[in-house]
Order: C-alpha cells, then structure tokens, then sequence
C-alpha cells in the first residue's frame, strides 16, 4: 500500500487519522509541522500528503509552496479547520497546488473517499 504522510499539529488528529487510514491498510508516516514533513520526503518515498493549513511555523499555505517545487510532485490533500473570516483556505490551498482541500470537521469516510480518489490518480 502507498505511504501517506500526516501532517498535523494536533496529535489527537494525527493519531485518529493513523487510525482510519492503518485500517485500510494504509502506511503512514507523520509530521507535526511544515518544516518537518519537508525534511521526511526528503527522506522517504510519499504517494500522498495530509497536510492541515494551520500550524505554528511553517503552515500549510507555505509548505504547499515548497512542495509544487518537487519532482516528481506529490499529491496534496489540505484539510483546514480554522477559518478565517472571509478567507476561504481550502480555496487558497487549491490555487496554490494542493490536489484537494477537505473543511474539518469531516468524518471517517469522506476522508478515506478523498484519499482513495487521490491515490487513484497518481
């Protein structure tokens, strides 16, 4: 199975989504912020990203950046769940190279609907 990097700074969410992608027998690796996940696909072979827009540090707008420079690209799932008023990030993540963009809350299976149609089309 693919290896799926999570990247979040919430522990809780991290380990709930090792959670539901170990179950589909999904590998998974994670990260607890941007510089950090960008330093382990140097590292490590990746087919996908989990990556939250959110984080101290480096955020998820930003490592967005530095990974459209990556060849071959990597698939970007952005999941967010702090809205800033009148500022759409799942939009934002989109424009700026992420393959998908999922609001929080969401539930286990529209979570794993988003990974498997990503993967698919790798």
């Amino acid at each position: 199975m693919p290896t799926i990097l999570l990247v979040d700074d919430d522990e809780q969410i991290r380990a709930w989504l090792r959670q539901v992608l170990t179950a589909k027998s999904y590998h998974v690796e994670e990260a607890c912020n941007g510089d950090e996940a960008l330093d382990r696909i140097k590292q490590k072979s990746v087919a996908l990203i989990v990556l939250d827009l959110y984080m101290p540090g480096r955020d998820g707008l930003e490592t967005i950046s530095g990974l459209r420079s990556r060849v071959p690209p990597i698939k970007i799932l952005a999941i967010s769940g702090n809205p800033i008023l009148g500022f759409d990030t799942c939009r934002t993540a989109k424009a700026l190279g992420a393959h998908d963009a999922l609001a929080k809350p969401f539930d286990a299976q529209t979570f794993l609907q988003r990974v498997e149609v990503l993967l698919c089309h790798s």
